[in-house]
């Protein structure tokens, strides 16, 4: 493809892309339990579904002819989505008629690692699991059984077994991405249920967000919507990516993204250029907020940058002038360095100071039903979901191995549902603060997706079980003890799942087409089934997922029926709303749920669990002579650790590069398409090199997702560079990954 056509194909998901889609496979009878979809043969149909290509969970419309998914579009009566897709969705029947998936569940028989499994049925499976979790119950209690997953609907049923078991140790992947962001939201304003609207910003700044990279469909088309706008684009990036290339680059140093980010807040209170109302109005703790960057001034910032103060003070007062209708926007990958989250509690507190909270172009507080209820205009428009009722969970013995909830640490703000996942391994390996002994992974990789990958492997070899549920046989699953196939999105119901932004909104996933592959399972049947052979039934009130949906439907008014046919559900006729767009003193009681109901600029509890009451600034390293700065990134036609060995994604993107600033290059004697190796420590990766001049010369960059290393995976397989295997397991203050802080060698082959 050429270059244009090929970003076209990424961007807007194009009739070009999807033709490059193909299938094959064959189907078999369903049982109503899977509540799997027929299609006559030469009958033609759209199923409304939603995409699981990545966690964003787009709205689609799947075409379906004779039997088979030969295209996926967006659903076309989604305004935020548009009717798009990205390269990603279309390449869903890729997935779905992959025959590389898993076909049956599989017990290993050879050394770990080894690559020898025996098929096996269902029930042996279910069987072995059963008796290896009580065998580590009973030695060493349930706190030694461990769950990661991907966040998602499947949560509800995962975590059931851990929780039922007694553990306190389940865990979410969200430390290796956006944990931080979550844990400054939650500190700030009392809820992590905070947007962007991007459509209607007039100033956008970018700190690492890729939004044209790492794709979420509904939030790319309304940047792209603001852009056409007029809006202005700014982009605080060591690398030049296709954002980046839309607007005003900004190479800054690494880990100095606080230093731009405060030295903006020193000169808005300089200049008086914040918004004294709004802040004496809604927030507390400003005066120290204040006395933190007095000294934080752009001349200061410039040293630490590397950006011109000339430049700090023309972005930070064209910043100003745009408010409130502007963003500095909070991110979306967010483990760059050990404090990430007092850069994003930063980010957080300047947007504040120009009161873009509740307004058109600023941040806002997401609508649900139950939100709704607040305004008796509008109380009338939604429900709020039912749900699944649960006997109550038995009281684990010990705490978590995170330190999760532990008063006057940094656990104090870990928020316990998501964990900081990458104690897992810690706790495997030293036994501290109690050994993981048991390990059970759903649609997770924790070799590519978390950092020190040799030792994730360490790990693995040493437990008493690992249990993976996947679509592939990833690398996780190839050192595992029981490998649980799981069905595709296409071929199965879940829960309805709640995605209101400026208004309420349902959203349904079914089947569009039976198994393609007779023994894989959705997964809330397997863990439904594994729970009902442990014993643990109760747990797991419904029939089949009808049953789930409609005690989910029940309260709404809504059915099942109404939900497969339209797909999303909206409140007819509702306008989305800002509660402060005719009233800037409008009260905000409803959106705050801090302890003093304000924006805690200083937050006490902050202060006992970090000591850091308001951000402060740390200086990290710098690369010296002869090495450079390791960072990563997204690539629109993959999910992270999710598609690389997907047909139709490997050959639009079969590998990495290292990408070289040209200087660098000339030093080491490099050119471009090197074969090279890159070094950090004890470990190595080899690769390619890209040499160009998008990328600072203290610096290297790498997509993330590949270098795997099980041969099942036989697209993907030992092709290009995984960043993970030269970063350590430096975990963070509010336990995130660190991926930004790792210095590399790099020589030629």
């Amino acid at each position: 493809m050429k270059r244009r056509n090929f970003l076209k194909g990424i961007l807007y998901g194009t009739g070009a892309t999807a033709a490059l889609v193909g299938g094959f496979g064959t189907f078999s009878k369903h049982s109503p339990l899977k509540a799997g979809a027929t299609r006559a043969e030469g009958e033609e149909a759209t199923v409304f579904s939603a995409c699981e290509m990545c966690r964003n969970q787009c709205p689609i419309a799947v075409k379906v002819k004779d039997g088979k998914v030969c295209k996926i579009e967006g659903h076309p009566d989604d305004t935020a989505f548009g009717g798009v897709i990205c390269a990603r969705g279309n390449a869903g029947p890729s997935l779905l008629y992959d025959p590389q998936r898993i076909k049956k569940p599989m017990i290993r028989t050879g050394e770990r690692g080894e690559g020898k499994f025996k098929e096996v049925s269902w029930d042996e499976a279910y069987t072995y699991i059963t008796d290896k979790l009580y065998n580590v119950k009973d030695q060493f209690g349930g706190e030694a059984i461990a769950l990661a997953s991907r966040k998602g609907p499947h949560d509800w049923f995962f975590r059931s077994i851990g929780r039922a078991l007694g553990s306190p140790n389940v865990f979410s992947h969200e430390a290796t991405c956006p944990m931080t962001r979550s844990v400054a939201l939650d500190t700030t304003f009392g809820t992590e249920g905070i947007q962007a609207d991007y459509a209607n910003t007039k100033y956008l700044i970018s700190i690492g967000r890729n939004w044209f990279e790492g794709i979420h469909v509904a939030q790319t088309r309304a940047v792209s919507k603001a852009l056409s706008k007029g809006a202005k684009l700014v982009v605080l990036d060591p690398r030049f990516s296709i954002t980046a290339a839309k607007g005003e680059w900004l190479p800054i140093k690494g880990t100095t993204d606080l230093a731009f980010v405060m030295a903006m807040a020193n000169i808005m209170i300089e200049e008086n250029l914040y918004d004294q109302d709004f802040i004496t109005h809604y927030s507390e703790g400003f005066e120290k907020w204040a006395e933190e960057v007095k000294d934080k001034t752009p001349e200061w910032a410039e040293k630490e940058t590397g950006i011109s103060k000339d430049t700090i003070i023309r972005i930070t007062r064209e910043f100003a002038a745009a408010k409130p209708n502007a963003i500095l926007d909070f991110g979306w990958r967010t483990a760059y360095t050990p404090n990430d989250y007092q850069l994003r509690r930063a980010i957080l507190i300047v947007n504040m100071m120009i009161g873009n909270l509740e307004v058109p172009g600023g941040y806002y507080k997401t609508k649900p039903a139950n939100f709704l209820k607040n305004f008796p205009d509008l109380a009338g428009n939604a429900e709020g979901l039912g749900g699944v009722a649960q006997p109550g969970f038995p009281t684990p013995i010990k705490g978590r191995i995170d330190g999760t909830g532990v008063k006057g640490t940094p656990g104090q703000i870990i928020p316990a549902y998501d964990g900081a996942v990458g104690k897992i391994i810690e706790s495997i390996l030293t036994e501290e603060p109690y050994p993981i002994r048991a390990w059970l992974v759903h649609r997770f990789n924790p070799y590519i997706s978390l950092t020190d990958s040799p030792r994730v492997l360490e790990a693995f070899k040493k437990l008493d079980l690992l249990v993976t549920c996947d679509v592939y046989m990833t690398d996780t699953a190839y050192f595992s003890d029981v490998i649980l196939p799981e069905c595709t999105y296409l071929e199965r119901y879940e829960p309805i799942f709640d995605m209101s932004g400026l208004t309420p909104k349902y959203v349904i996933r079914q089947p569009a087409v039976p198994l393609v592959y007779p023994d894989t399972k959705p997964y809330w049947q397997i863990y439904k089934e594994l729970g009902e052979r442990m014993g643990l039934g109760d747990y797991f009130g419904f029939e089949d997922m009808a049953d789930f949906i409609n005690q989910q439907l029940a309260p709404t008014r809504l059915t099942f029926e109404k939900m497969k046919e339209i797909g999303v559900w909206t409140p007819s006729g509702m306008k989305g709303f800002y509660i402060r767009e005719n009233d800037s003193k409008a009260s905000l009681d409803n959106v705050l749920s801090t302890p003093s109901k304000k924006i805690e600029i200083f937050s006490e509890h902050v202060e006992e669990a970090t000591k850091q009451g308001v951000p402060n600034y740390f200086s990290h390293p710098q690369p010296e002579e002869g090495t450079f700065r390791f960072v990563q990134g997204k690539v629109a036609v993959h999910t992270n650790a999710g598609t690389a060995n997907v047909p139709i994604l490997n050959e639009l993107m079969p590998t990495n590069t290292l990408w070289m600033n040209p200087v660098s290059c000339r030093k080491l004697d490099l050119k471009d398409g090197d074969d090279i190796v890159i070094s950090a420590g004890n470990y190595e990766q080899k690769g390619k090199l890209k040499m160009t001049e998008g990328i600072r010369p203290d610096s290297v960059f790498c997509y993330h997702g590949f270098g795997r290393i099980s041969p099942e995976l036989k697209r993907a397989f030992g092709k290009g560079i995984n960043g993970n295997n030269l970063i350590s397991n430096e975990i963070g203050i509010v336990g995130n990954a660190v991926t930004s802080t790792t210095f590399v060698r790099v020589r030629k082959a």
